[in-house]
């Protein structure tokens, strides 16, 4: 799909650079190709190569069968993220969370994704598990290991890796009372190791430990007026938007920002403005890239890693709270019909995807000629088509619903429905409990506030058992 024979000749064309002893620049021209490539290696993170190479060294030769094995790696991705999860909440005696965090898988495009050799889904289990390892908190060599996986996912991720990571961190410790100490510098290691990884890399393929490419000007949006315009498009552009594509992980991450603000919570605001920064940071970083949803694929492709991450990180922090406003929302059996409809609704694009993911060519195939690169035709051609297809032509998710007219997308549909039904229900189903962390608290002071017995004398215990 997309990218994926680039990334798998970028392989080739490493092992053949590292078999001819060129470890500095190999291939590197300095100039965008057709392609806006300046290396045969591509510009893409070290993680899409490792398993492609794994699997050479095992002795796969042929496209078909490495890309197989992305794909069944994004599935792993997917199980990987729901196993996890369920450690997560069943440690912090949060159940109830955990089919909230389902219910927002589920209504993802991560369905689809799951099905494609993109590396956005692997991403993100990666990233899943070491907010994960963060929060209950791991062995520190898991936070070691996880955080190095994380790192390397994408060399533009290292502030939020680290941002995400100490609050995770951080919230344990609250929960706990342990130090972390020796989990924050296990976690250090584990990113510096995977900088110092990807950085050989670069300087293999571009002659840096910067990734070149990235830098070109003519990748970028130019211009504050556009950049501003693409960071609301990520947001809620109709053709890209994360509010329309995964409205159930937008509202909630919302939610958890605002709540602060206007209710005395937990954990305080430190959490909510640590989602808030990082997920404005990711929009105004994406907004920055001359193509901000990854385009040509289905909606919001390179914000997809993060979203799942964030909120888990928002459920462990602020669950309590969000349950509060679920179950007020859920608890009249109309209200949650209607929650499910919505869901479903905004569901029922990805699902079609799913059976026919060729529809939305349709969709690009809108501009005549399609849009072509600003490397190539200008900036004013490009961003003028990017423009259009963003905010004024047909939605790409009334192409993507052909797919739910076929049998399996009629049949994939009931499955995901009564999938999000269980969850919705599985949830209200569950006691309301106090955090961990609270009713440690409370078993404390109920200790404390005990009135201690009196001593009883040797003299007076003999005279009773005399008696």
């Amino acid at each position: 799909m997309g990218d994926t024979p680039f990334v798998l000749d970028g392989s080739n064309a490493l092992l053949t650079c590292l078999s001819h002893h060129q470890y500095h620049a190999c291939g590197f021209t300095g100039k965008l190709n057709y392609w806006g490539l300046m290396s045969p290696m591509g510009d893409w993170p070290l993680l899409q190569h490792i398993p492609d190479l794994i699997a050479i060294g095992l002795g796969a030769s042929s496209h078909a069968v490495r890309t197989r094995v992305l794909e069944l790696l994004n599935v792993a991705g997917v199980v990987a993220s729901v196993i996890v999860a369920r450690v997560v909440f069943s440690r912090l005696r949060q159940p109830a969370l955990f089919w909230v965090f389902l219910a927002v898988l589920l209504s993802g495009p991560v369905l689809w994704y799951a099905r494609t050799t993109s590396g956005e889904v692997l991403a993100s289990g990666l990233l899943l598990c070491f907010v994960a390892a963060a929060v209950l908190p791991a062995h520190p060599a898991l936070v070691g290991l996880a955080a190095a996986g994380a790192t390397l996912t994408k060399e533009t991720s290292y502030p939020f890796v680290v941002a995400l990571g100490v609050l995770g961190l951080v919230l344990a410790r609250r929960r706990t009372g342990q130090s972390i100490q020796r989990h924050l510098i296990a976690g250090a290691v584990g990113i510096v190791v995977a900088f110092t990884v990807a950085s050989l890399f670069n300087v293999v393929r571009f002659g840096s430990i910067l990734n070149t490419n990235y830098l070109d000007a003519r990748l970028h949006t130019p211009g504050l007026g556009r950049k501003l315009e693409y960071t609301l498009g990520v947001l809620v552009a109709p053709n890209g938007g994360i509010f329309v594509f995964w409205p159930t992980a937008s509202v909630l991450l919302l939610a958890a920002c605002l709540l602060p603000l206007f209710a005395r919570t937990r954990n305080g605001k430190g959490p909510a403005l640590v989602i808030a920064v990082v997920s404005l940071g990711l929009t105004v970083g994406f907004a920055s890239w001359w193509t901000p949803f990854g385009w040509f694929g289905y909606g919001p492709r390179l914000m997809l890693p993060w979203l799942l991450p964030l909120v888990l990180v928002a459920l462990v922090a602020y669950g309590a709270e969000l349950m509060t406003l679920l179950r007020r929302l859920l608890e009249r059996p109309w209200r949650l019909l209607a929650v499910l409809a919505a869901v479903v609704a905004f569901t029922l694009p990805t699902v079609g995807q799913l059976w026919r993911p060729n529809a939305i060519g349709a969709f690009f195939a809108q501009e005549t000629p399609t849009c072509q690169a600003p490397w190539r035709a200008g900036n004013a051609a490009w961003y003028g088509c990017q423009h259009r297809q963003m905010w004024l032509e047909r939605p790409m998710s009334l192409y993507a619903l052909r797919g739910v007219k076929t049998p399996a997308g009629l049949s994939t549909g009931v499955v995901v429905a009564v999938g999000l039904a269980a969850c919705l229900l599985l949830f209200r189903r569950e006691p309301a409990v106090p955090p961990l962390g609270e009713r440690r608290g409370a078993r404390t002071s109920r200790r404390a506030r005990t009135p201690a017995q009196p001593a009883v004398r040797s003299a007076d215990r003999q005279t009773a058992r005399e008696r």
